[in-house]
């Protein structure tokens, strides 16, 4: 076996630039800005949201009414009767704006809401939260999403981290764009976050860059839950294969080795292999699409028997075109091929037709060159991109193809 397609080493990497994160946490102390913030949206009033933003559903709802809906159990509602806290928070919750349906999704996600403090714990992390740049409706979705952040410290969580995503991506829009699309940030800790974020930007990864990271849900859940040994392995494995950090394939990269181990690598090494692949052509295809190895072995295999049988291309030529193996076989891969097949046959398009451009053209571009263009004279096609074309049709055409006296190229 070639050593560069074995599994990459996440235990003894080469080493990146050393991270040090100390000057990154003394960043996150709450200076004095901080407090001021915070002595100011202590001044807020939750009461002073404007009546057009409170819905007619906002004042109808009760504490059994939103355990009922939510399936909560009978005991829970005991222990709710029995206490004065359920009531001053659906009274907190309905005077920031916050809907019923919104109510009963938070109290969903996060029952214990009930018996936090109101006016003491959770009045003063709303009030801040206000207060970082959120317009009214993203508030409301911010919390509504991720309830949990008022499990955080106000003080020694929610202040420091919001000022370190400040300081690190640039501004606070780039911070406020992170949290308004990735709002379990405010859960996360930055025992993570700090290091990682630092192995990013030694790498060269510009704010702007590492702001659009966070803001991917999948990507920023890599980020901030990976501990940071592991996230700095994966990310100088993936250096040491070639990867440009400024690239997308690169963050697909990091993504797919943190949930990927030694035997899910070995295990699609293998399967490539029987399918006639060699250790080089899989390396290349995982550097053009790192996303080949998420996938599942039965759709690897049907998928790649799909090309070498209908059009006798090689493993070689396949890895070369990467992108093509990851399409959905059912819903774009057979239904554009078909529709091709179609034309071909019918002498509609020219025998010089190349597949690649095909499989890999937006929706509505192949929709309006290959269907809506030939629909008319040709009706088949519509039937075969949307797949309703009968199996007995279906073999029809693809016995047709082997009779072509040319070859569809890749």
């Amino acid at each position: 076996m070639i050593p560069s397609a074995t599994f990459p080493s996440l235990c003894k990497p080469k080493s990146l630039t050393q991270i040090k994160t100390d000057s990154l946490v003394s960043s996150n102390r709450i200076n004095s800005s901080s407090f001021r913030r915070l002595q100011c949206v202590s001044n807020l009033s939750c009461g002073s949201s404007s009546s057009s933003s409170i819905c007619n559903d906002m004042v109808s709802f009760t504490v059994e009414d939103i355990i009922t809906s939510c399936g909560l159990s009978n005991q829970f509602l005991v222990l709710c009767k029995s206490s004065e806290k359920p009531n001053a928070v659906l009274n907190l919750l309905r005077s920031c704006g916050f809907s019923r349906t919104q109510v009963e999704t938070i109290v969903s996600k996060y029952p214990r809401i009930l018996f936090c403090k109101a006016q003491e714990n959770l009045k003063p992390k709303i009030d801040f939260l206000r207060s970082v740049g959120l317009s009214e409706t993203e508030f409301l979705g911010v919390v509504t999403t991720s309830p949990q952040l008022f499990t955080r410290s106000l003080k020694n969580n929610l202040v420091p981290l919001v000022d370190f995503l400040v300081t690190s991506l640039g501004c606070q829009h780039n911070a406020v764009v992170v949290i308004k699309k990735y709002p379990f940030i405010l859960s996360s800790t930055l025992k993570y976050l700090v290091p990682n974020l630092s192995t990013l930007q030694n790498l060269g990864i510009p704010p702007s860059q590492i702001s659009n990271m966070l803001a991917n849900t999948i990507v920023g859940r890599v980020i901030t839950c990976t501990k940071p040994c592991r996230f700095s392995e994966v990310v100088s494995t993936v250096m040491e294969m070639g990867f440009d950090p400024l690239s997308s394939a690169f963050k697909a990269a990091v993504r797919a080795l943190l949930f990927c181990n030694g035997t899910t690598w070995e295990g699609k090494l293998v399967l490539y292999k029987t399918l006639g692949f060699s250790d080089e052509d899989f390396l290349k295809m995982f550097k053009v699409n790192p996303s080949l190895i998420s996938r599942s072995d039965r759709l690897i295999r049907s998928t790649v028997e799909f090309y070498i049988n209908k059009f006798n291309w090689s493993p070689s030529q396949l890895s070369r075109r990467a992108e093509v193996l990851c399409y959905s076989l059912e819903k774009r891969i057979i239904p554009r091929c078909l529709v091709v097949q179609i034309l071909l046959s019918r002498d509609r398009i020219h025998h010089n037709v190349k597949l690649y451009p095909v499989l890999i053209s937006s929706e509505n571009d192949f929709l309006q060159r290959y269907v809506i263009e030939y629909k008319d004279e040709t009706p088949e096609v519509l039937d075969a991109y949307q797949g309703k074309m009968k199996s007995a049709e279906c073999d029809f055409y693809w016995e047709e193809l082997r009779r072509l006296p040319f070859k569809i190229i890749l």
